[in-house]
């Protein structure tokens, strides 16, 4: 009888919707989260070129020395498309578009003034990350009086067309020239994502906090960290602050260890926009980076960022194919220094 009544309770319970009280996830000791199982970790530190740890800026001027325009690849793999580029004044980059996919640019020095369909013409200065939304003409050249310095970033197997109109450019290595038609609508832009972000203005003087860019295939977010907390005016809410540099009483770095946190999926990589940040990685080990430098953290690689410049702003543009889960490691958790 008693086990009908509890058929019949249970029924009327479906039949009204009411639903039993759910146990609620696991949770961690001190208010972390649980741990998990990750099955498929591979030995992290793999570089394909071009890829590496570490970009220098003074080392790709001093590979283009006496150039005032060169285009460097420091990026290829199978999520992001990345070039560091110079321009001299005046130089011009004529109509182009990229129907499928977005492009950003991370202007590191110098001017770089855009003309894009259906925005305010805009111009581009150090700390600036220009968004080129998908099927969006666009022209840019370089202004002022110096050598313009930048990185553009595509996704992967990304196309550009040029419109008819305009001189025929050159084909591609073993593709030839030909005319198609397509109609297109310049993508709108739905926030964070707007034309123009400036990590100078808007991070770190205006404290935004979160992404410029969140796209398809793209993500851009700057990470600003003081290591004197009386500088930090934005609070906690202004990024990552980073776990700092080595104390007296820290262990030697072993990049043959666990430590800071994974990705799963696609790199993650960082524009040195301000300060200086180091970079550790597993198997490959500690890199120090200044303004204009590039990071890169392989996929399945142990890693941990710091804040290093003893005063002011460290900004470190986070890059990557989408927005990224930090898979923490729980063997060695980081000691109360910020966040890895």
């Amino acid at each position: 009888m008693k086990m009908a009544c509890r058929f019949a309770a249970a029924a009327l319970a479906a039949t009204l919707g009411i639903l039993p009280a759910q146990e609620p996830p696991a949770r961690g000791g001190r208010g972390r989260p649980a741990e998990t199982w990750w099955v498929n970790k591979t030995a992290g530190g793999v570089y394909k070129p071009p890829n590496r740890p570490l970009w220098k800026l003074a080392d790709l001027k001093q590979m283009h020395a006496g150039q005032n325009t060169w285009q460097e690849q420091i990026i290829l793999d199978p999520e992001q498309d990345a070039t560091y580029n110079s321009g001299a004044p005046g130089a011009k980059y004529s109509r182009r578009m990229h129907p499928d996919t977005p492009t950003v640019f991370v202007v590191v020095a110098g001017q770089l003034h855009f003309d894009v369909e259906g925005q305010e013409p805009a111009t581009a200065t150090r700390g600036s990350i220009v968004n080129i939304m998908k099927s969006t003409v666009f022209a840019y050249d370089v202004a002022g009086d110096q050598n313009a310095l930048w990185v553009e970033v595509n996704p992967a197997n990304y196309k550009t067309v040029y419109p008819a109109e305009g001189p025929q450019p050159a084909p591609a290595n073993g593709g030839a020239i030909v005319k198609v038609s397509f109609a297109h609508t310049a993508a709108p832009y739905t926030p964070p994502n707007r034309l123009l972000f400036n990590t100078f203005s808007d991070a770190i003087a205006g404290c935004r906090p979160g992404p410029a860019v969140m796209d398809d295939h793209l993500f851009a977010a700057p990470l600003l960290g003081y290591l004197d907390p009386a500088e930090n005016k934005c609070g906690n809410g202004s990024g990552n602050i980073g776990s700092g540099p080595a104390r007296a009483g820290d262990p030697p770095f072993d990049s043959h260890s666990v430590f800071g946190h994974l990705h799963a999926g696609p790199a993650e990589w960082w524009i040195v926009q301000v300060g200086q940040i180091s970079g550790k990685f597993e198997n490959v080990g500690e890199f120090h980076a200044v303004e204009g430098d590039v990071l890169y953290a392989a996929p399945m690689t142990w890693h941990q960022m710091a804040a290093e410049a003893p005063s002011g702003p460290n900004v470190r543009l986070a890059m990557g194919g989408y927005q990224l889960i930090n898979m923490n490691n729980t063997v060695n958790p980081a000691r109360g220094r910020g966040a890895p």
